[in-house]
Formats: structure tokens, C-alpha cells, sequence
């Protein structure tokens, strides 16, 4: 029955279906993620006003990509200099950013990774005690992370709720983002319990830094051009948990298109163009190996072309040392 309906609520005109889908939302899944936060004892993120603790324009979003390892140790000092946010995998590289986001991962799907992520979370647990962790994905009914993880690293953890946009092409995305934009999914506030996922976690990124008001992105990692994650170079990372080689696609599983799903890049443009260029937010890439180039361009490497990074610059080179020591 429930097949039934879903089967016909696709069949209609796209306004009406996305009106259905939410209200469905509200009544199937937001229940079901609030009983997980619950059961799990994890409070929501509109429990802190994230505007106090943004220190910075500009958000550096560290993605999972090799390019990562090429950054140089200087170029970090600039990073450093400010707001950064990374998410998921992150926890096996030594910088500690100032927010993270963790996908849960269900045991019964990926009882590897599973097992790895919560390892990892013990040994990082420390190193994370001030960062601002943000849990989302968390609607399962089986056994998950969140449940698990180790009481050390609760500490800051805090629930937010994913906001979907399904679509099947640009069109219906950027139709649903108006939706969610009318709605003041993206209006900026310090507090709030939901953010969007549309295909990728960057897209969760971006709709973070949207938020909170930053004026620049900058996408470190964001690669997309391969499978490969900056922490399987065994010789930088000898205990990092390997995807099975059934899980590997020719190019980032993000790039993959399906019926409701669009490859990540596309997606990206729809949001630069309905979102980040109406509120004046600039997008960067940090290197030319992202399958975003030439859409993004690359963050500048001298102030002249950019003339915030003068004062950034300046500051960074007298950024410690500490937790650079690896890079």
C-alpha cells in the first residue's frame, strides 16, 4: 500500500509532490530521528548559538579527497587562520577543525566501517573535546554509531535534523530549494536543528556556511574526480579503515547519477546559482584537481588577487605550529 502511494505521489506535477513529500517528512521521519536522538541522549544543535563560536568570513570546508596530502604547511597556517569544518572520515587527518560533522552509520549496512568509525572516535576523542560535533542521518532503527560511541566524544556533540530536496533534475532542485528558502531553511541564524543534504554531505557544507552567515567558501579535498580518500596513502596513514573494493566506483560514488539523485557537481551549480550568488557568498576550490574547476575557481594563492587574504595571510604566518606537525 505504502509503495502504492509513493508510486502515484511521483506521478504528480512537481509543486504538489514536493508539499506531499514534506508533509510526509513530517509525519514519518522527523518522529522517528527525534525517538534516535533520544534514545541515543544526544541534544539538539539549536541547544548552542553556533554565532558565537564563528570566528571568521570565511569557512574552510575540508573534504576527504587526495588532494588533502599535497596541501603545503604553510597553506594550512592560512587555513588555520580560519573558520574550518570538516566531516565524516576526517578524524584520521591530525587538524582539528573548529566544527565536524558525523554521518551515523548503521552496524547491519557496514559492519566494517561501523567498527572503524567508533575506534577512531575513541582515539580522536581528546583532540575533539572543543570542537563543535554535529551528528545527522542518525532516523535509523538498527543499531547505529550514535548509540555507541564512546562518552568522551560526546562532549559538544549535538543532533541536527537533514532536510532532503528530492529531485530528479536541475529544474526540480532548484524549485525545491525556493521551497526551502521561502520556508527559512537558509536564513541566517546561530540557532537552528536542521540543515539541508540533497546527494553529498558538501551540499550539507554549504548549506552550514549559508547559515551562519559566512561570505566565502573555500572546499579543500573536494576532489570528486576519483574514489580514492587522502587517508588510504598507507605510508601517511598505516591504520586507516579501506571501503571494500565492491564499494568503489570509477569516479567519487557522489558523481554517480540515479533517478533521484543528481551527480554532486550539478548539484553545486544549482546551489551556487539559486543560493550562494544571490547572497553575495564567493566559492573557491583549493586546487584544480576538483571536477568542480573551472565552475569554482581556485582560491587565490597571492592577496593582490584577493584582497581579504592580505590581513589572513599576515596573521597566518604567525599561526603556531601545534597540530600542524604531521602535514
Amino acid at each position: 500500500m505504502v509503495e502504492t502511494l509513493k508510486s502515484v505521489a511521483k506521478s504528480l506535477p512537481y509543486p504538489v509532490f514536493l508539499r506531499l513529500f514534506y508533509a510526509w517528512e513530517r509525519m514519518r521521519w522527523r518522529p522517528r530521528a527525534e525517538a534516535a536522538r533520544k534514545r541515543a541522549g544526544i541534544p539538539r544543535l539549536d541547544q548552542v548559538n553556533l554565532s558565537q563560536i564563528k570566528s571568521s568570513d570565511t569557512l574552510f570546508v575540508l573534504g576527504s579527497g587526495p588532494s588533502i596530502n599535497r596541501i603545503s604547511t604553510e597553506r594550512w597556517k592560512l587555513i588555520a587562520a580560519h573558520d574550518t569544518v570538516g566531516f565524516n572520515w576526517w578524524l584520521y587527518h591530525s587538524f582539528v577543525p573548529k566544527f565536524y560533522f558525523l554521518e551515523v552509520i548503521e552496524k547491519e549496512v557496514s559492519p566494517e566501517a561501523f567498527e572503524a568509525y567508533l575506534d577512531l572516535a575513541g582515539r580522536r576523542a581528546a583532540d575533539y573535546a572543543s570542537t563543535i560535533k554535529i551528528a545527522m542521518e542518525f532516523h535509523r532503527l538498527g543499531a547505529q554509531t550514535l548509540d555507541h560511541l564512546p562518552s568522551a566524544f560526546r562532549k559538544n556533540l549535538f543532533a541536527a535534523y537533514k532536510v532532503e530536496a528530492p529531485a530528479r533534475n536541475e529544474e526540480e532542485l532548484a524549485r525545491a530549494l525556493r521551497y526551502l528558502q521561502g520556508r527559512g531553511v537558509f536564513q541566517v541564524r546561530g540557532r537552528f536543528s536542521s540543515v539541508l543534504k540533497y546527494v553529498a554531505s558538501l551540499t550539507t557544507m554549504l548549506a552550514f556556511a549559508l547559515k551562519l552567515g559566512y561570505k566565502r567558501i573555500v572546499l579543500c579535498g573536494v576532489d570528486l574526480k576519483t574514489p580514492d580518500y587522502f587517508f588510504q596513502n598507507r605510508r601517511i596513514y598505516p591504520e586507516s579503515w579501506e571501503p571494500p573494493e565492491a564499494e568503489r566506483f570509477e569516479t567519487h560514488f557522489t558523481e554517480v547519477p540515479l533517478t533521484w539523485k543528481l551527480p554532486v557537481t550539478r548539484a553545486v551549480a544549482v546551489m551556487k546559482q539559486q543560493l550562494l550568488d544571490p547572497a553575495g557568498v564567493e566559492l573557491y576550490i583549493e586546487s584544480q584537481d576538483s571536477a568542480l574547476w573551472p565552475m569554482v575557481p581556485v582560491l587565490p594563492v597571492a592577496a593582490p588577487e584577493a584582497p581579504w587574504l592580505a590581513k589572513t595571510l599576515a596573521e597566518s604566518s604567525k599561526t603556531s605550529d601545534v597540530g600542524l606537525a604531521r602535514l
